[in-house]
């Protein structure tokens, strides 16, 4: 299809790719016209800071970034309104600076989390603002807004690790940046996805796998507010409950820092031994919620997969996250290294058919079981959180002692589209892990967060330390 703008040019239109049509659908479903498709992110440093520098770098890493050109509009699409997505030619995004140099740290954060807050038209217009920021104590850098629909947080890393490089081209003489990939070559290959023979036995496989699969149980993080207890005292039977009520996505967010040495231990283990870093930390979130439940074998959550197998992939931008079911089962007699193993497993099983729809997903997943349809009024689960890790990206800089002072900082907007989200990533200036877990308010989880967390910690560490230690005795130390 096509659209003519207000200057007179005819674009070409495009429906939505598979993840944005999932977050655009969790943002009418659940977002209540609140700010759940802004991400905000700071990236800041102390050197001897050159502004018109950085000011060119973002200019030209705006120019590189064609999803920068992105606008959505809607049109009526054989009788229905639909969202579809364009091209324009010039970004439109224009760098401001803005000087926080007087101003105590905490008072810009709050300032810059309100910038993250307010809502962005959404429809035939910029979606992103860039800005170059002086905050106190020497630290400076940039505030990032980006459209949830245009960007997830790999690509928001990726288009701050290429103002980076540009700026210290420009600085210090480094390589000049290759260029990013196009975002429109990324997105027709998304489309050519959905003709493909691919699809078909994508779909074939999640079809016979939720018809094969027996019934799951659904494991609660909340303690004397169990859910699935709840439930049981009218269905003794039931395994899900319903969650995710769309009129309170109001959030709160917990920041816990493991330590570099603890998170170092963790790194050198799955280096060493070969063991996915996020199945580690997945087992120690599967642990922690079976110790929660009577110590259940069978636990299942949600994780995000950034489906950026392919170099066009990582450096197009865009938004490509997939959001799965991890159901895993891990006997108590298995070592903490088999049940690593067997996390890998079943993650594996996921990723060789993990460019099917989301929403589709569910669908299937729905005519196979009891469980497992989403709507406005509550989702009938299985899944009682959804998990991410954030592999770190090499961010470049001018030297190891100029890192140590970088401050990689996530505005959180307040607002969540799902009961509960944890999402591990690696600090900026010294590699070491942040667990971040956003949790809606209307559930009351803090209390119960700040038993599962060190939990969680405890049984990676004991493993980690010791890849022999049964699971069975693993749950015996960190029981509640």
């Amino acid at each position: 299809m096509s659209k003519t703008l207000a200057n007179g040019k005819t674009v070409e239109t495009y429906p939505l790719t598979q993840a944005q049509r999932f977050m655009f659908f969790v943002y009418k479903q659940f977002g209540n016209n609140s700010p759940v498709l802004n991400i905000g992110s700071g990236y800041y440093w102390k050197d001897d800071f050159r502004e018109d520098l950085l000011k060119e770098a973002l200019e030209e890493a705006i120019a590189r970034c064609d999803v920068m050109r992105l606008r959505f509009t809607l049109e009526n699409v054989k009788g229905n309104m639909q969202v579809m997505q364009y091209l324009v030619d010039e970004p439109e995004v224009k760098v401001e600076t803005f000087d926080f140099s007087d101003v105590p740290y905490e008072e810009s954060y709050q300032t810059m989390k309100e910038w993250t807050k307010q809502l962005v038209p959404m429809f035939d217009c910029p979606l992103n603002t860039v800005r170059i920021i002086r905050l106190a104590d020497g630290l400076n850098g940039m505030y990032l807004k980006f459209h949830h629909l245009a960007f997830d947080g790999y690509a928001a890393k990726a288009f701050i690790s290429d103002t980076m490089a540009i700026y210290l081209a420009k600085k210090c003489g480094m390589p000049y940046p290759k260029p990013m990939r196009s975002y429109y070559d990324a997105m027709m290959d998304e489309f050519a996805y959905l003709d493909s023979d691919q699809r078909k036995a994508d779909r074939a496989y999640w079809m016979q796998f939720f018809s094969n699969e027996s019934e799951p149980i659904f494991n609660d993080y909340l303690i004397e507010n169990n859910r699935l207890k709840k439930a049981r005292k009218e269905n003794p039977d039931q395994r899900y409950v319903s969650i995710y009520e769309g009129g309170h996505p109001e959030s709160g967010t917990l920041i816990y820092e493991l330590t570099k040495e603890e998170s170092d231990e963790i790194m050198n283990l799955c280096a060493s031994q070969e063991l996915s870093v996020p199945c580690v930390l997945m087992l120690g979130l599967r642990t922690v919620l079976s110790a929660f439940n009577e110590n259940q074998e069978d636990v299942s959550f949600k994780f995000m997969i950034n489906r950026r197998g392919s170099l066009l992939a990582k450096k197009s931008y865009g938004n490509r996250w997939h959001f799965y079911t991890l159901r895993t089962i891990v006997p108590s007699d298995l070592t903490f290294r088999q049940a690593v193993e067997a996390v890998e497993d079943a993650q594996s099983a996921v990723f060789k058919h993990c460019n099917f729809d989301t929403l589709e997903m569910y669908q299937v997943k729905h005519m196979a079981m009891k469980a497992g349809a989403i709507s406005s009024s509550g989702t009938n689960t299985y899944d009682s959180m959804t998990f991410s890790y954030h592999a770190p990206q090499d961010v470049p800089m001018e030297s190891e002692e100029i890192r140590s002072t970088a401050v990689g900082v996530w505005y959180n907007n307040d607002f969540s589209a799902q009961n509960m989200y944890l999402t591990v990533k690696h600090r900026a200036n010294d590699n070491g892990l942040e667990f971040i877990f956003e949790h809606q308010l209307c559930e009351n989880a803090e209390d119960d967060l700040k038993i599962l967390y060190p939990k969680m910690v405890k049984a990676i560490l004991l493993g980690v330390r010791n890849p022999e230690i049964t699971m069975g005795e693993i749950l015996d130390q960190i029981k509640l």
